[in-house]
C-alpha cells in the first residue's frame, strides 16, 4: 500500500471517527447533562466562529479556541476541515455514493460560480460589521445539528421504537425486542418523542443541500460554504504540496477522482490549493506502478489566486448592503411580542438575534425534560427565523434545568446558576376568562395552581358564591395570579386540560391589555 492510499485510508478513518463523536456529543446533550466535554465543543469546533466573534466583539473568548485552532492549522495543511472533520462534508460524501454523482466532466460546467461562496463570505463579514449576524444559517456545522435535531432523530428515534414494538409482538422476539426497547430508551431516546415546528422549510433547505450533489460533487463546498470559502482563502499558501513527477502517465485518473475539482485538466503537475480539501483521492487512485503522485512539505510554496475578481467582491459588498436593507425591514405582526419568548439566561433580544447561529442545540436539550423551546417562524423580522423560542403549548421550561445555557456554543444564552435560573423572568401568565373552566364553565380546577413551581405559588384562589344559569348558588375557586412571582416557566399553560387553545397562557407583551385584546 503506497503513501497515498494509506493516507486516503486515515482520512477516511478520522472523517468516521469524527462524525461519531459528532453524533455522540448530540445524544449525550439531554437530561441529567453530567458530561464534561461539552455537547457544543463539536459546534465550536466551527471556523466561522472565531472570525465573527471578533466582529463582534474584538476579541477573542476561550470558547472560540476550537475553531481558531483549525484556522491556525489552515495554512499549514490546508482544508483539512473539509475532508477529515466536518460532518455535513460526510453527509454529502455519503449522498455522492448514493446518488451517483457525476464526475467532473459535468460539473466542470458550473467552475464559473465558484465566486460565489467567497460572494457569500464578504457578504456576511459586511453585515456583521454592521451589527447583522446571519453566518450561523449557512453555518456548515450549525447546518448538520440543525438537520439531526429537526430531522434525521425524531425519524430515527419513530421508526425505531416503532419496529422494537411490532417485533415485541412476535412471541419468540418478545424477550430480545423488549431488552432492545429498554436499552434504546435509557441510552438514546429517554424523553418522549420530539415533533419540531419549521421541520418542513428546515427539511426543503437541508434536503436542497444533499440534492445538489446530483450537480456537482461537493457542490455546498464548492460554491456555497462561507466556512469553505474562508479556510480556502487561507490555504491558498498552504505548505502542504502535491507533486506530479515526470513518471506521469497522464491518465486523468486524479482528476476524475478529485473531489472539488481542484487539479486543472491542462496542467495535472498543479493543484489548486484554494479548492484542494486534502481527500489524497488523487494520489490513491494513481496508478501504482508508476507512483507519480507524492507529497511533500515546501517551505516556499507556489500561489494559488482566488477565484475571485474585483467585480465579484464589489458585487459580494452590494449584496450584503442589499441583505442588510431588506432584512432591517420590519413585518407587521400584533403578536409578535408572544413569540419572543426566549430562554433563561438568553442576552437582550438585538444581541440574541445577532449571537444566535440557529444550531438549535438548546432546542434538542430542552425536547429531553421540559420541551418548550421550538425553532421560531417569521413574526416581526425575517432574521428571527429558527431562533429558539418557548413554545408552551407544546412544553414547558422545567423549573429545576438550566441546560440550555450549558450547550450554547456562542454564549447567545449566557450560563447561569440554577437558583438564578429559577429566579429568571421569562414572562407572565394570563388567564382567558373566556376558556378557563372556572370563569367559563363555573366548574372547579386547580390544575395550574397545583403544578406552578415557584416556592410561593404564583396562582392563587379566590373563593366566591356563583349564581349558576338555573339559580343554584355555587362557590367556586377563581384562580387569579400575582405577577410578582410568576417566572413565565408556561408549565400552567402547557398542562391546561383544555383540548386546543389553553385557558391561560404566558407571554412577554409590550402592552398585556393589547395581547389580551388578541387572545379574547
Amino acid at each position: 500500500m503506497n503513501f497515498s492510499m494509506s493516507m486516503q485510508n486515515l482520512r477516511k478513518l478520522v472523517q468516521v471517527a469524527f462524525f461519531i463523536l459528532f453524533i455522540y456529543l448530540f445524544l449525550v446533550a439531554r437530561y441529567p447533562y453530567e458530561i464534561i466535554m461539552g455537547s457544543d465543543f463539536g459546534l465550536r469546533l466551527s471556523p466561522l466562529i472565531p472570525l465573527f466573534t471578533f466582529i463582534d466583539t474584538l476579541s477573542i473568548p476561550p470558547l472560540v479556541i476550537p475553531g481558531l485552532i483549525i484556522l491556525i492549522l489552515t495554512p499549514f495543511l490546508g482544508r483539512f476541515f473539509c475532508s477529515w472533520i466536518c460532518p455535513l462534508g460526510t453527509c454529502l460524501d455519503a449522498t455522492d455514493k448514493l446518488i451517483n454523482t457525476p464526475k467532473n466532466k459535468l460539473a466542470r460546467s458550473w467552475d464559473r460560480w465558484r465566486y460565489l461562496k467567497f460572494a457569500n463570505l464578504i457578504a456576511l463579514i459586511i453585515m456583521a460589521v454592521l451589527s447583522l449576524n446571519l453566518w450561523g444559517y449557512l453555518d456548515p456545522l450549525s447546518i448538520f445539528n440543525r438537520m439531526l435535531t429537526v430531522i434525521l432523530y425524531p425519524l430515527a428515534t419513530l421508526f425505531s421504537e416503532n419496529l422494537l414494538i411490532a417485533l415485541s409482538s412476535i412471541s419468540f422476539l418478545e424477550t430480545p425486542a423488549y431488552y432492545l426497547y429498554d436499552l434504546f430508551k435509557d441510552n438514546m431516546m429517554p424523553e418522549g418523542q420530539a415533533y419540531y415546528q419549521q421541520v418542513l422549510l428546515i427539511s426543503v433547505f437541508s434536503g436542497g443541500i444533499l440534492a445538489a450533489e446530483k450537480l456537482s460533487r461537493r457542490f455546498w463546498c464548492r460554491y456555497v460554504c462561507p466556512a469553505g470559502a474562508l479556510l480556502g482563502f487561507l490555504s491558498q499558501f498552504r505548505f502542504y504540496e502535491r507533486l506530479v513527477g515526470e513518471e506521469c502517465p497522464a491518465c486523468n485518473l486524479c482528476i476524475s477522482e478529485c473531489k472539488m475539482d481542484a487539479i486543472p485538466q491542462d496542467d495535472v503537475s498543479r493543484t489548486n490549493k484554494v479548492e484542494c480539501i486534502e481527500c489524497f483521492n488523487c494520489g490513491a487512485a494513481c496508478p501504482p506502478k508508476t507512483k507519480a503522485i507524492t507529497y511533500r512539505w515546501s517551505w516556499k510554496p507556489y500561489h494559488t489566486e482566488l477565484d475571485l475578481s474585483r467585480r465579484q467582491v464589489l458585487g459580494g459588498m452590494l449584496t450584503g448592503l442589499g441583505g442588510l436593507g431588506l432584512l432591517s425591514l420590519g413585518l407587521p405582526n400584533r403578536n409578535h411580542a408572544r413569540h419572543l419568548i426566549r430562554p433563561p439566561g438568553s442576552l437582550a433580544e438585538s444581541e440574541f438575534e445577532d449571537k444566535c447561529i440557529r444550531c438549535l442545540e438548546c432546542v434538542r436539550i430542552c425536547e429531553s425534560n421540559g420541551g418548550c423551546l421550538q425553532p421560531d417562524a417569521f413574526h416581526s423580522s425575517l432574521t428571527q427565523l429558527w431562533l429558539p423560542a418557548a413554545q408552551m403549548r407544546t412544553g414547558y421550561c422545567e423549573y429545576n434545568c438550566n441546560l440550555c445555557a450549558e450547550v450554547c456554543p456562542t454564549d447567545a444564552i449566557k450560563p447561569i446558576a440554577l437558583d438564578e435560573k429559577q429566579a429568571w423572568v421569562m414572562g407572565t401568565a394570563y388567564f382567558r376568562e373566556d376558556l378557563c373552566i372556572p370563569f367559563a364553565r363555573d366548574e372547579d380546577c386547580i390544575v395550574c395552581e397545583e403544578h406552578c413551581p415557584t416556592p410561593e405559588k404564583a396562582i392563587k384562589f379566590e373563593t366566591k358564591d356563583v349564581e349558576l344559569p338555573h339559580g343554584e348558588v355555587r362557590a367556586l375557586k377563581l384562580p387569579y395570579l400575582e405577577p410578582e412571582l410568576c417566572i413565565g416557566c408556561g408549565i400552567c399553560e402547557f398542562k391546561c386540560p383544555l383540548d386546543g387553545e389553553a385557558g391561560i397562557f404566558v407571554t412577554k407583551p409590550a402592552d398585556p391589555q393589547e395581547d389580551a385584546t388578541y387572545y379574547g
